[in-house]
């Protein structure tokens, strides 16, 4: 079965969701798959797979493949509604349901209640999934949005020998309460545990650690490096912080131009362990609500990566590969912090932990660092937030956001945004 094709339970929806993490394998990426499926008619609308790591028909060897860390398929069937809904005269997403092969991460998560969509699930993932612990209480989610996820989300049952019951909503997931057989369980459980470990370790370690680079500000204004990060971002490379880890007031400028510009006014500067600034950038969210600053910020700077790392010209690659860091090495400086009761900040910190991917050493300031919190909000409620999230953030990407230590940064924000008038994001 595929896309426009009708379902009729949960065990032929699934199947949809399975043979997407089956593609996913075979790419050598995370092995998860999903659908978006009418709930009134099991109409599927769409199939994808997770693409964090993504082939390229480059001769380029060895191959390099971090394609997007935000790549997985849930947040990619978000993004597909969004740029679809008009066109295609898509229902409202609470009319729709998620399938998902595997509990989504925090990002995904967060993504899909920032949508509205139901949600229904596989196997559980209980390390990185939202559900970790398997009791329907989600630990790792403010208290309004467990109560939103207990009323719009479901665990299908699974057959002997698991004998797993349905837990979820009587209503919301399409085919609640339904069904499926372990076989389909265990290949959409197994396929995923076997690519796990072995797409961590090649996402980490794609490129030279920073004590083998170069710095990209000797790069001469003809690189085709240099030119792609500046089409990026117009204030890349012409900002250098003495230390990444302490910004200063030289990021005031930049944040609240880019954040002025943007569709809300928040932006995200990307400095790497050279202190320069890689790429200042805002969201689009009038094209999908989740494509906030930071979203756009991690997942467009892979993709130039991933574009120059196995670009025809072996010079391009040759330098791109001297010169650009894993964002995994890089400072993430926000504008704003999402409000940490919605969902907004959940998804942040999940995409902040898929693009550290894992073992990250922990550190202090944080390589997440904001400058101003939504008004009422306390760095306490920030940690707390990244305290609860499951084991995988606060364990392998050790996701400690912290707020800048420079005071004259914090000032010289605010002055420029209340100039400007420049009031906050609503809270998601």
């Amino acid at each position: 079965m595929k896309a426009n094709d009708f379902t009729q339970n949960a065990q032929q929806a699934v199947a949809i969701a399975a043979n997407q993490a089956l593609l996913a394998s075979r790419q050598a990426t995370f092995a998860v798959g999903g659908c978006i499926i009418e709930n009134s008619t099991g109409k599927v609308l769409v199939a994808l797979h997770n693409r964090v790591l993504e082939p390229s028909a480059s001769q380029a060897q060895p191959a390099f493949r971090l394609h997007d860390p935000t790549g997985h398929g849930e947040r990619r069937l978000v993004d597909w509604y969004f740029d679809n809904q008009q066109r295609l005269a898509l229902p409202p997403a609470h009319e729709l349901t998620v399938i998902t092969t595997l509990d989504p991460c925090a990002m995904c998560a967060g993504a899909l209640l920032t949508a509205g969509f139901n949600v229904a699930v596989s196997a559980l993932d209980t390390f990185a999934g939202i559900n970790h612990d398997g009791r329907f209480e989600f630990p790792g989610l403010p208290a309004a949005l467990r109560l939103r996820a207990q009323a719009t989300w479901g665990y299908y049952a699974v057959g002997s020998p698991f004998d797993r019951d349905y837990v979820g909503p009587s209503k919301g997931p399409v085919y609640a309460g339904e069904r499926i057989d372990a076989a389909t369980m265990c290949l959409t459980r197994s396929l995923f545990e076997v690519s796990v470990n072995l797409v961590h370790d090649e996402s980490s370690n794609a490129g030279l650690p920073p004590s083998a680079l170069k710095d990209p500000i000797t790069l001469p204004s003809r690189s085709m490096v240099r030119q792609a990060l500046t089409g990026l971002s117009p204030w890349s490379l012409r900002i250098k912080s003495a230390d990444p880890r302490l910004p200063g007031i030289e990021l005031a400028e930049p944040l609240v131009d880019t954040a002025l510009a943007a569709d809300t006014c928040n932006a995200v500067a990307l400095l790497d362990p050279f202190g320069n600034l890689l790429a200042c950038l805002g969201g689009d969210e009038t094209r999908s609500p989740i494509r906030t600053a930071f979203m756009e910020t991690t997942r467009s700077y892979a993709a130039l990566r991933w574009n120059l790392m196995n670009h025809d010209d072996p010079q391009v690659r040759d330098e791109a590969h001297q010169h650009l860091t894993h964002p995994r090495y890089c400072t993430f400086v926000l504008l704003r912090f999402p409000d940490p009761a919605g969902s907004e900040a959940v998804m942040t910190l999940g995409a902040y932990g898929s693009t550290m991917e894992r073992h990250t050493a922990p550190s202090f300031p944080s390589s997440l660092q904001y400058v101003l919190l939504p008004t009422g909000c306390t760095a306490k409620d920030v940690a707390r937030l990244a305290q609860n999230l499951p084991p995988f953030y606060t364990s392998n990407a050790q996701v400690a956001p912290c707020q800048v230590l420079d005071p004259n940064l914090m000032q010289e924000v605010t002055t420029r945004l209340g100039q400007a008038q420049c009031s906050e994001p609503a809270a998601g």
